[in-house]
């Protein structure tokens, strides 16, 4: 008699955690974008996700103000490797999985 063995699966749903840690006004996120607000041009935050993600994130001093211009940004761990700066004010970022937070701290031009 022929056996059959159907198997089902289930992923989990997509789950990105973004946390400020210093000098975050506020963070809004979307399902693979962050827009991070920091008026004072320097500040940090971290970074956990229950799945490998590509993250886009966006900076503001506030409202309907972008960063002017993006110095630098400081990331620890493997995901450092995956930084790409996209725009003046924007970079994306991949992230995985793992047991610490991933720490993201981002300095602009003209703070």
């Amino acid at each position: 008699m022929p056996g059959w063995l159907f198997l089902t699966g289930c992923s989990e749903a997509l789950s990105v955690s973004a946390t400020a840690v210093k000098g975050v006004d506020h963070i809004e996120q979307q399902e693979k974008s962050l827009d991070v607000y920091c008026s004072s041009g320097i500040c940090s935050f971290g970074l956990e996700s229950n799945q490998k993600v590509t993250l886009s994130v966006n900076m503001f001093y506030g409202t309907e103000q972008p960063f002017t211009k993006i110095e630098g940004v400081s990331v620890t761990g493997e995901s450092g490797g995956t930084l790409k700066m996209v725009g003046q004010h924007q970079f994306t970022l991949e992230i995985a999985p793992q047991k610490t937070p991933v720490s993201v701290q981002v300095v602009d031009y003209y703070r």
